[in-house]
């Protein structure tokens, strides 16, 4: 199983995640970030920049928009994908 990219910054687990906002809701969501380039868009066959959107809608029929990269504590990660 791939974590992902991880480090401990004053004892605290952090991981490397992907940010995507969906266009309708406030809170962004995060997948755990293989590595410092973006996410793999299959149908357009190559990773996205920051500010480019999946070719294909969410399961709630919304854009996502690929935001960055953030690191997250893994207390706050709990019962996320990341």
């Amino acid at each position: 199983m791939n974590i992902g990219v991880i480090r401990v910054v004053d004892g605290e687990e952090q991981r490397l995640c992907w940010r995507f906002g969906v266009h309708g809701k406030s809170n962004a969501t995060y997948e755990p970030a293989s590595g410092q380039v973006g996410p793999f868009d299959g149908d357009r066959k190559r990773r996205l920049k920051k500010g480019e959107t999946f070719q294909r809608l969410d399961r709630s029929g919304s854009p996502r928009e690929y935001q960055g990269l953030e690191w997250r504590s893994k207390s706050s990660l709990e019962g996320l994908a990341c």
